[in-house]
């Protein structure tokens, strides 16, 4: 018998064949089971000192990464640092088995420096089995100033190096907090009496990178820049004794001495301890005094510093300095020091050597007031916006190591 041309045909097993005048077949891709992943990928963020940058860039973060990413955000509260870091990790391994005993199950874990991170994986053990880790450094405890050196001080830079050494990677907020903490690890091992670890910095090294703290920049945008009679000079900072107050107090007194017109807003959150002293040396500044609290919005804050000729860092201490560079996005020109992160984010002219430099520099300002908006553009770069494209790519480069 003749077949027709062009017709069906039929296989020896029954199936039939596809005539010519037949649609073609969609090439389905055959799919091993375990090449199946979520479309949404799933985040947990530890953060056990949940205040100030470390809540604000967590936060900016949560808030962004949908519709790629849900998040679970395990928190304590911003309270006596040194135990959080002591202890966070028993708290946060329970809440993070009792999620996945409830059927979480996550992609990434990104936590701070204020976790214990090698604790943190052997008490939560099958919870996070498996899931790459972020450790992302706000600060390292080997650069931070320590008013009182005890033994104990030194669990605080070693639990930043085994927390290194357990995750899979390691971001910091600036290049000098890099490099600081590895100047740092190779003299800090020489203090162990023997068996001293070898190979640590080229490990931490290898899996460390730079990533930029963004800022939330819509209250300031909704502020516009608006000058009074008399320069004013802002110091939005936590009022503690790292920021070094007590320079920036005799700064501004130095130019009271001297019958400048200016006026002094004092802003940043306060503390028990550093309240009382803070108040005294504000008050001496008498009429000249016209803020001296903590803004009870961010709205309120973002018109503060939009009030601002000048903003002041006096810090012995800043890995970064968000508060600063929103003083700059608000429209005040900074005077910052010539040391630790600031090199790295401001160019010379906004830099001063040392205080007698600070005195200079300041008076110049108030006696010939700049214009508004000059660093904006220098902090207009550490924006959400402009910084989101490179977090969510490390987001995603950080989870596909599973």
């Amino acid at each position: 018998m003749r077949r027709r041309r062009g017709g069906p045909r039929r296989r020896p097993d029954g199936e039939r064949r596809a005539g010519r005048h037949d649609p073609p077949r969609l090439q389905v891709p055959r799919v091993h089971a375990s090449q199946v992943r979520r479309a949404v990928k799933r985040l947990l963020a530890l953060e056990p000192y949940y205040g100030g940058s470390h809540r604000a860039v967590l936060d900016g973060l949560v808030a962004r990464i949908a519709p790629e990413w849900e998040c679970d955000l395990l928190t304590l509260p911003a309270r006596k640092w040194k135990w959080r870091m002591r202890g966070a990790a028993i708290t946060m391994a329970a809440q993070a088995r009792e999620l996945h005993a409830a059927g979480a199950r996550w992609d990434l874990v990104f936590a701070s420096t204020f976790v214990n991170v090698a604790e943190f994986l052997g008490l939560a053990g099958e919870a996070v089995a498996g899931v790459p880790v972020v450790v992302y450094f706000h600060e390292n405890q080997f650069l931070y100033p320590n008013r009182h050196t005890a033994d104990w001080d030194f669990q605080f830079p070693l639990t930043n190096v085994t927390s290194a050494l357990a995750a899979d990677e390691c971001w910091f907020n600036t290049r000098w907090n890099l490099d600081g903490l590895l100047a740092e690890v190779g003299p800090f091992f020489r203090e162990f009496p023997d068996h001293r670890p070898e190979g640590v910095r080229e490990a931490i090294a290898a899996k460390s990178r730079v990533l930029a703290p963004p800022f939330e920049a819509a209250a300031f945008d909704a502020a516009q820049p608006v000058r009074g009679e008399r320069c004013r000079i802002v110091w939005p900072h936590r009022w503690e004794h790292d920021k070094r107050p007590e320079v920036f107090f005799a700064t501004v007194a130095t130019l009271a001495s001297e019958g400048l017109d200016f006026e002094v807003a004092v802003a940043g959150q306060s503390f028990r301890e550093t309240e009382g002293p803070m108040r005294e040396a504000a008050e001496a500044l008498g009429e000249r005094l016209v803020h001296c609290d903590e803004p009870a919005t961010r709205e309120d804050y973002a018109r503060l510093l939009a009030s601002a000729d000048v903003a002041v860092s006096t810090a012995d201490n800043e890995f970064f300095g968000i508060a600063m560079l929103e003083a700059c996005y608000a429209g005040c020109t900074p005077l910052v020091p010539d040391r630790l992160a600031y090199p790295e984010l401001y160019p010379r002219t906004y830099r001063y050597v040392d205080d007698a430099e600070l005195v200079s520099r300041l008076r110049a300002l108030v006696l010939e007031r700049p214009a508004p908006g000059a660093a904006r553009t220098l902090a207009g770069a550490f924006t959400w916006d402009a910084l989101l494209p490179q977090w969510l790519a490390a987001l995603e480069g950080a989870a596909s190591r599973r």
